[in-house]
């Protein structure tokens, strides 16, 4: 009977410990400062992000956001830091399509990234495919008679990352298959190469792009609509190739943080994302923000690791590919 009594107890103890916890965590404030880790330097798209919304979500929090860069290994850096961390809502990760959905299907890392919690999108990062100025073509049906005649080169800040994947995929749906990759390091200097002239075409950030109208042929967007910033740039899927491919970058938190912590924080980066400010400094960069809800955006994240690694195994990209 004492057994049964002291087994009763312990049940009935568990129970209301699991029950004051799960209470704890609905109610969830943060009483210290949160951290943004960064996987890129400072100045970058991501990085823009992560310090617009950091303010806003700091006040709507009630406690100081930073923001951490830590660059490095195609951002396996950032991530096993984060991956590690506690799972208390005061360490988070800035994610990336780069970072998350492409580079663990390109190289060894030893982070999951599906069993990152998703806090929320940030924003959609659209990209555009351009060529050289003096790139004898200058619309898509041209470009495609001149892949035929010749194989073109094309730069990307390297191998497996949106930049890359965005021209083979468009390849494979354009049935181009002489592009040659010249990799570089980074974005800023494989568009740095594309205006002088050292590689034929690109895939890069439509911010970029917009820029520089006047040195640059361009020849469609691989995603689902036209950009603002260039609204006479048709789709590739509009002339009958179709590539949905937009970047994005987004928050996670570590492996076991509690739903109710991720929805506390989630439904504050919502609020962030909804301020006019916010959204029209996200277009001044060439972004939009993104919409939806975090079980939404959590959907999505698993659906985007699964389309580009389907991509990154068709294209046959590993250590030794080009």
């Amino acid at each position: 009977m004492n057994n049964y009594l002291r087994a009763c107890a312990a049940l009935i103890l568990a129970t209301v410990f699991q029950a004051c916890g799960a209470a704890d965590a609905a109610g969830w404030k943060p009483t210290q400062p949160i951290r943004i880790v960064v996987p890129f330097s400072a100045g970058g798209g991501s990085d823009v992000v992560a310090r617009l919304v950091s303010q806003s979500l700091g006040n709507r929090l009630g406690q100081t956001v930073i923001v951490e860069n830590k660059p490095g290994a195609s951002g396996a850096i950032a991530s096993d830091l984060v991956y590690n961390a506690a799972p208390d809502g005061y360490t988070l990760l800035l994610g990336t399509a780069d970072t998350q959905a492409m580079n663990p299907h390109v190289n060894k890392v030893r982070f999951d990234s599906l069993k990152f919690v998703p806090v929320g999108g940030l924003a959609k990062v659209p990209y555009v495919l351009v060529g050289r100025a003096d790139l004898p073509a200058s619309n898509l049906p041209e470009l495609l008679a001149l892949a035929k005649r010749q194989s073109l080169s094309y730069g990307s800040s390297g191998l497996g990352t949106a930049a890359d994947v965005q021209m083979r995929m468009f390849g494979e749906v354009a049935k181009i298959d002489n592009l040659l990759h010249v990799p570089y390091q980074g974005v800023a200097p494989a568009f740095q190469g594309l205006v002088a002239g050292q590689v034929d075409l690109a895939a890069v950030p439509v911010v970029l792009a917009a820029q520089y109208r006047d040195k640059l042929k361009f020849f469609g967007l691989p995603s689902m609509e036209r950009n603002s910033a260039i609204p006479d740039v048709p789709t590739l899927a509009e002339q009958g190739y179709r590539v949905d491919a937009d970047s994005w970058n987004c928050l996670l938190a570590p492996p076991g943080t509690p739903a109710a912590i991720a929805d506390a924080i989630g439904s504050q980066l919502a609020a962030v994302l909804a301020e006019p400010a916010v959204q029209k400094r996200l277009h001044e960069v060439g972004m939009t923000a993104f919409p939806g809800s975090r079980t939404e955006f959590a959907a999505f994240y698993r659906s985007e690791y699964e389309k580009w690694g389907d991509a990154i195994r068709k294209a046959n990209i590993g250590a030794t590919a080009q």
